[in-house]
């Protein structure tokens, strides 16, 4: 397997977001077929709402695993595979992630949905909700990572440090990160790396991923209700970044979790539920 050695792995490697799933039984999965590739998804629940949700830059649509039964009984919830996560083709090329959302949207006929993007998901919630501005009913960013935001050397040597370990094979050393989980998270570290073990894929699954525009500048064009959320032991740049997204967009609250790193849908899926539920009406 080999592993990028670029600035952007290590953002993606720093940005790394884990706990533990408890679902009774896995849903049905289909895929869509885009060009040359297949991205797996999965739907549950009824009604107008829909929810899409957007995993981040190391694990796959499992992620939201602890959170989707819940928000299966009052939303109609949409989540897929990005290219070469879970069971999704790998790219075999450079390619615009904001393509491939749009291309689950439509042929799933959704209509104005809600995204709920986590870390490098939200950033490609914001590039859909620039790209069509009437085409997003609301947002929702879980431990923000936007284009346009610099990180600081911290965050970087932070993300070095964590593709070093993938590089040789410590799954479990980089699950130890302190940012990812709270420090007593030790079923969710464990439901991490083994995760991680079956779907080796995802480690450096997005390097061939592009963000399609530098959002930060344009932040002020997106007018519709956005919930930012963020754990509160997640580093500082996510902290940063949260609290200068709710200055930027017109319509924006920010939230912290108590208790809850940076996957705090994971590790707090109560605490999550509640605040989509707060913030998303379902109809």
């Amino acid at each position: 397997m080999r592993l990028p050695s670029t600035p952007a792995w290590a953002i993606a490697a720093a940005c790394l977001l884990l706990a533990a799933p408890a679902r009774a039984e896995p849903p049905a999965e289909a895929f869509i077929q885009i060009g040359d590739a297949k991205l797996a998804y999965e739907t549950c629940g009824q009604g107008q709402t829909t929810l899409v949700l957007l995993h981040d830059g190391i694990l796959h649509k499992a992620a939201f695993d602890a959170a989707w039964p819940a928000l299966c009984q009052r939303y109609k919830v949409v989540r897929y595979d990005r290219r070469g996560f879970g069971a999704s083709t790998p790219a075999a090329a450079p390619y615009q992630t904001i393509k491939d959302l749009e291309a689950v949207i439509t042929a799933l006929k959704i209509e104005r949905p809600v995204l709920v993007g986590s870390s490098a998901g939200s950033g490609l919630a914001v590039d859909y909700a620039l790209a069509h501005p009437d085409g997003v009913a609301r947002l929702v960013l879980v431990g923000p990572f936007v284009a346009g935001f610099k990180p600081s050397a911290g965050f970087i040597a932070r993300g070095l440090k964590l593709m070093a370990l993938f590089k040789i094979g410590d799954i479990e050393g980089a699950a130890r990160d302190p940012y990812i989980l709270t420090k007593d998270a030790d079923a969710q570290r464990k439901w991490v790396v083994d995760q991680l073990k079956a779907h080796p894929g995802n480690i450096g699954a997005n390097q061939k991923e592009r963000f399609a525009v530098d959002a930060k500048p344009r932040l002020a064009e997106i007018k519709v209700p956005t919930l930012i959320l963020v754990g509160e032991v997640d580093i500082d740049d996510v902290q940063d970044q949260a609290k200068a997204l709710e200055a930027a967009l017109p319509d924006a609250k920010r939230v912290v979790i108590p208790g809850s790193g940076h996957f705090l849908y994971l590790e707090r899926p109560e605490a999550f539920v509640r605040a989509i539920e707060d913030f998303v009406p379902a109809r």
